[in-house]
């Protein structure tokens, strides 16, 4: 290994290279903080994808006598690419990993008919509760993270909860799909003014195109994938100004105290860098060595504390959250943002001083 390589420089001084990788291992905690902020706009993820292949249509507040919504319901049933499901109405809550209650998008279909055509166009697969071949009014289907969120088990009576909205009679959790995420559907024979489109002979495109078109040539409310995209971001949007708040405020802190740990570990090698300059090594590649001395640091830091904090998560989930109804994604691109920005906010400032600081030093002073 050259002398001169970065790598050189971390082996031979393994204690002061460690307590600086320390310190970069530290800053993993904005991304799990990112992952934990975060956690609200994943579960709805999987919810919103599932959308690309069907809407939900209803009537508008201004289409009071719902002429226009008839109209289009014509229209639909009359469109053999399509599929239309009657659908009723039902909204329970999960409990999220921050403690407060959250609304998913859960579907309510008037007969096991209805809900079988959903499956099927879905690929989603059952486990009935023991007798129950048919799934009558009043069942609730869950996967199995959401019947975890309630604390229920097959067969068991939901239990409603002040914040569930218009939900009458007893319901039992009579399924579990083999869903991943927090997915909620009933069975209830109470019609609501809307309807389930799945689009059955339209690619993905095709049926963005339709629904637009649908939208404008009636007066009638779609709620499809783009919608709710719109509609989640604007409920849950504050909360990308508060972690970047948060990201600027630690990495700041975090700058501070990694620049004072490099000005200790610097101040030992200002010999070293000022013999450099004597024997005629260019600027350029002293300045190299620095910045690549602080990035390889960063990045053994950064890799270290990342596999560290994925085995954490994934044994959190297995052995905790899961079981209790929880789960902490391992990805999202605003946690990601963070700690581009946090490390970026560390990494200047550490550059830029210390190396301007070494590049003075002259031989003459030793």
């Amino acid at each position: 290994m050259k002398p001169f390589s970065a790598f050189y420089y971390i082996k031979q001084n393994k204690l002061r290279a460690g307590l600086i990788i320390f310190m970069y291992i530290l800053t993993v905690s904005i991304y799990l903080a990112g992952l934990y902020i975060s956690n609200i706009e994943g579960i709805f993820d999987n919810s919103i994808d599932k959308l690309k292949n069907f809407a939900i249509l209803m009537p508008r507040a201004s289409d009071e006598e719902n002429v226009e919504f008839e109209r289009a319901v014509e229209m639909l049933k009359d469109n053999e690419k399509v599929t239309l499901l009657r659908q009723g109405y039902g909204n329970i809550y999960t409990k999220s990993i921050m403690g407060f209650n959250i609304g998913v998008m859960q579907y309510c279909f008037l007969s096991e008919e209805d809900f079988s055509v959903f499956c099927e166009f879905e690929g989603i697969s059952l486990t009935k509760a023991e007798g129950k071949s048919n799934l009558e009014d009043g069942s609730v289907i869950m996967s199995e993270l959401q019947a975890n969120n309630r604390g229920m088990k097959l067969g068991g009576q939901l239990k409603i909860i002040e914040s569930d909205e218009a939900l009458y009679g007893d319901f039992h959790l009579n399924a579990i799909t083999d869903e991943e995420g927090y997915c909620i559907y009933y069975i209830n024979d109470m019609e609501a003014d809307r309807y389930m489109i799945l689009s059955t002979g339209m690619t993905e495109s095709e049926f963005r195109k339709f629904l637009t078109e649908l939208k404008s040539e009636y007066h009638v409310f779609v709620c499809d994938r783009e919608y709710y995209k719109e509609f989640i971001m604007s409920q849950i949007g504050s909360f990308h100004y508060i972690y970047f708040m948060v990201i600027i405020l630690t990495a700041i802190t975090m700058a501070v105290t990694v620049n004072t740990a490099f000005a200790g570990m610097y101040q030992r090698r200002q010999g070293e860098f000022a013999l450099y300059k004597a024997i005629g090594i260019p600027k350029r590649k002293i300045k190299m060595k620095i910045v690549s001395e602080v990035v390889i640091m960063d990045i053994i830091g950064i890799v270290i504390g990342m596999s560290i904090l994925m085995l954490g998560i994934w044994l959190f989930n297995n052995l905790y959250l899961f079981n209790h109804g929880y789960h902490l994604f391992y990805y999202n691109k605003m946690a990601l943002q963070g700690i581009v920005i946090s490390n970026v906010i560390v990494l200047v400032p550490v550059i830029l001083l210390q190396g301007r600081r070494l590049m003075k030093m002259d031989i003459c002073d030793y």
